[in-house]
Formats: C-alpha cells, sequence, structure tokens
C-alpha cells in the first residue's frame, strides 16, 4: 500500500524479476541480499511515481527486470 499524499493509499505491486537478478549476478560476481532487493523494489516506486502522471487514478503492476535492474542499481550506488 502505498499514497502519493499520505491520505488516500492504494495498491502497488512490484515484482522483481528472478532472472534479471541472476542475470546481473553472473555479470557481476555478485550477488543482492534481500534487504538490496528491496532497495531497488522501492527505487522502482520511486521511478514510477516520478514518470506516471495519476498513478493513483490507475494502479498498475511495476516490474524490475534486466531492462531497469542496472539504472535502478547504480542509483543504490551498487
Amino acid at each position: 500500500m502505498v499514497s502519493v499524499d499520505r491520505q488516500k493509499v492504494f495498491p502497488v505491486r512490484i515484482f522483481v524479476r528472478q532472472d534479471a537478478l541472476e542475470k546481473w549476478s553472473a555479470q557481476s560476481g555478485q550477488q543482492l541480499t534481500g534487504t538490496e532487493e528491496y532497495a531497488v523494489a522501492k527505487m522502482r516506486l520511486f521511478q514510477a511515481f516520478d514518470e506516471i502522471e495519476g498513478l493513483a487514478a490507475k494502479p498498475l503492476d511495476l516490474t524490475v527486470d534486466s531492462s531497469n535492474l542496472e539504472t535502478l542499481l547504480s542509483q543504490l550506488d551498487i
């Protein structure tokens, strides 16, 4: 459950694709901790708030996959 204005809340599901994590792990030689995976999902949520106009009006599912994982990790200095 998330909120844009701290008054109304709405559900958003964020899926972190396992295949994207495995691909990144194979390339980088390291694995993300559970806390880092959570942080990536949260960064994806912040990105959606910035990019999707009226997110509260049309809740949707968000995905962390191979197309955006590197960008999100770089924002976290990982």
